[in-house]
């Protein structure tokens, strides 16, 4: 039943239910059963036409050698091997590292920061200045409260409320990202 709804439009499959519950009552004319046949037949086609497609693409598949990262997202890839058991399914969420920007130019803040960049953010940092002239992307709460968390650990010194106010995240954030970093 599911197969002929995606094979009929939304009308053909309301026809071919109804006609099917006459059929099996035995109230169904000889007009409505060649209409059923009908709209079984069409329904045949439209598989026998899918298949052949299918066929049909698989050779190209083979023919040009595509692989699937050439037709499928690595996002789309993870979600189907979740949904087969090839791997387990709980998606581990993967966090941005902080981005930071100096004199125009972005950084991201993996491992170091160079370290003309690095002495010019602890030093406002360290002085209870706003570093939000320095956070590339102060919209992305995650990646503010983790580059506020990292500095934080790495200074010793606590950012100010007000400054947290500043780029709207809060102390709890903070503490969510310190952990992330400690793991």
């Amino acid at each position: 039943m599911d197969v002929m709804a995606k094979l009929l439009t939304d009308l053909e499959f309301q026809r071919f239910s109804e006609l099917q519950q006459k059929q099996a009552s035995f109230t169904i004319t000889p007009d409505e059963a060649d209409e059923l046949r009908d709209i079984v037949a069409r329904a045949q086609k439209k598989r026998d036409d899918r298949a052949s497609a299918m066929q049909a693409i698989e050779a190209y598949i083979a023919q040009f050698d595509i692989t699937p990262d050439e037709l499928f997202s690595p996002e789309q890839i993870g979600d189907a091997a979740r949904t087969y058991g090839l791997i387990t399914a709980t998606k581990k969420e993967r966090a941005l590292p902080p981005s930071i920007t100096f004199n125009g130019k972005p950084y991201q803040w993996t491992k170091t920061l160079p370290d003309n960049v690095r002495a010019a953010l602890f030093d406002a940092f360290k002085a209870g200045e706003s570093v939000r002239r320095f956070i590339a992307m102060p919209k992305d709460a995650a990646r503010c409260a983790l580059t506020i968390a990292r500095l934080e650990l790495e200074t010793g010194a606590v950012y100010a409320d007000t400054h947290l106010d500043e780029l709207a995240i809060s102390r709890e954030q903070i503490a969510d990202a310190a952990t992330k970093l400690a793991a």
